[in-house]
């Protein structure tokens, strides 16, 4: 390893425990400070050029990014996600119908809104529920947790790392939801047998409130604002099977929603996370340092993970090999690092579903595999602590079974010629 090398894998390293370390990180540095810290370093160390770094910012994945945000923060606002969440939740019947209905409105929504956004928006709603009920809400917060990692996997707008790799790999956003749906909706089913099996003890006897008794917090419907949402949703969909530049499709319904909608456009870009933004563009920056010093090491060790990729067993353990590192370097500094090493690849095509399935599923190992299990437990806090262990007594089935589910049906379509 060159002396390039070492220092790009060091400044690697150290953006990776500063992301490990959380709120205990040092200087208080969170994940995109210390990405921002990263690409500095890279730059400042030799590792790249000003040029080469700038370069190495996707801003086709940023504008995507940027565009779903505003699109969803006006879904959002008109009460639009709300009312459909409510209105699904609140129809249960039985609290095992309940918990059957979490995990379906979760993961299918957030195939289509970004999985933290549904997590964000469904926390409160479930422990409302829960709490009404005299429920315990523990096993619907782990379903919404869950199933909403689950559902992103169905198209290449439901999470940050299907992004990535929408924007690296020649799928269309209906080429890869037509193989990627079927998919998702089976793990969905798997997690939630899973999830129903292990708290099947804690549901028998409970029973739903008989009284049709209000919400305890109804939200809003803006019914105009609802209505010009809702189209422009319908035309963005559009413009995606259509297989319009899926950064471009974003970018125009996020305009014309600024424009319809006629509100204070202050008030949309404060709600923009600028912050994932610069952690996706910090990370760029070091990754392709990373590939630059190292990609020949890394090119060598590939061949161990992709010899005979159209193989059951070889994708079986290229799966488990994207499982380990997306919890070890988090799913999408994986992606980051693993799409170049893929897009070559005569099997690509293959590669790309088997990417995105065993990173996605990856984040429902631990509590801390994803941000979507985080903002639950943030949510939850108060009234409904989750613990670590709590969590990864569904975590390591789930993500075990959804993982061979989808490497398995992948496999198939390959036998079948669909890849």
């Amino acid at each position: 390893m060159t002396d390039r090398g070492l220092l790009a894998v060091a400044i690697f390293s150290l953006v990776y425990l500063i992301i490990l370390a959380g709120e205990n990180s040092p200087r208080k540095l969170d994940r995109p400070a210390a990405s921002l810290v990263g690409a500095v370093l890279m730059i400042v160390a030799g590792v790249l050029t000003r040029r080469e770094a700038a370069q190495a910012i996707d801003l086709a994945t940023l504008a995507l990014l940027l565009g779903m945000m505003i699109v969803i923060h006006y879904a959002i606002i008109s009460g639009l996600l709300d009312m459909l969440a409510r209105t699904l939740v609140h129809r249960s019947r039985t609290p095992g119908q309940l918990l059957w209905v979490v995990c379906g409105t979760s993961g299918l929504l957030s195939a289509l809104f970004v999985n933290d956004t549904i997590c964000l928006l469904m926390t409160p709603l479930i422990l409302s529920v829960a709490r009404r009920a005299k429920l315990p809400a523990e096993p619907y917060l782990l379903a919404l947790a869950t199933s909403s990692n689950v559902g992103s996997v169905m198209t290449l707008t439901g999470n940050p790392q299907d992004i990535l790799i929408g924007q690296s790999s020649h799928w269309s956003w209906g080429g890869y939801a037509a193989r990627m749906v079927p998919i998702g909706l089976i793990c969905l089913f798997l997690n939630g047998a899973i999830v129903r099996w292990l708290y099947a003890k804690q549901l028998v006897g409970l029973q739903m409130p008989t009284e049709n008794t209000p919400p305890e917090r109804e939200g809003r419907l803006d019914r105009k604002l609802a209505i010009k949402t809702g189209g422009v949703l319908s035309g963005l969909l559009i413009a995606f099977l259509a297989g319009a530049p899926m950064d471009l499709a974003a970018l125009c319904a996020a305009v014309a929603l600024l424009i319809w909608a006629n509100r204070p456009t202050e008030e949309t870009f404060a709600r923009v996370d600028w912050a994932l933004l610069l952690f996706f563009a910090g990370l760029f920056v070091v990754v392709d340092g990373v590939n630059r010093a190292e990609g020949p090491v890394f090119a060598r060790l590939a061949p161990l993970l992709f010899h005979n990729a159209g193989s059951l067993a070889q994708l079986s353990l290229f799966s488990l090999a994207s499982v380990v590192g997306s919890n070890l370097f988090s799913n999408v500094p994986f992606v980051m690092l693993a799409r170049g090493w893929v897009a070559t690849h005569t099997q690509a095509s293959l590669l790309w579903l088997v990417l995105a399935a065993s990173s996605t599923f990856a984040g429902n190992l631990t509590l801390l595999g994803s941000v979507a299990n985080l903002i639950v437990a943030q949510g939850a806090k108060e009234e409904c602590p989750l613990g670590f262990w709590p969590f990864l007594k569904v975590g390591i089935p789930s993500t075990l079974v959804t993982t061979f589910a989808a490497t398995l049906m992948l496999w198939v379509y390959r036998q079948l010629g669909l890849v």
